[in-house]
């Protein structure tokens, strides 16, 4: 009687479990809950003149002048 009623709650736990799989992935109740939106448009810049780029290592200092971040002789 023991093994008979261990086997009884094994099946109906494996059927619980996989009704519940079912409901969850197979038959979602909001379809377009999973639905994922595009992305979205990138901004376009003007790019056209503005500022020189130039390289920081072809820069002149004096000594003692200070950097970009604080700090003396970079």
């Amino acid at each position: 009687m023991n093994r008979s009623i261990i086997f009884m709650a094994i099946v109906l736990t494996v059927i619980g479990i996989g009704g519940i799989l079912v409901w969850q992935i197979v038959l979602p109740s909001d379809p377009t809950s999973h639905v994922s939106t595009s992305a979205p448009v990138p901004q376009k810049f003007d790019t056209t003149g503005g500022q020189e780029m130039r390289p920081r290592w072809a820069n002149k200092k004096e000594p003692g002048e200070r950097g970009s971040d604080g700090a003396t002789n970079n």
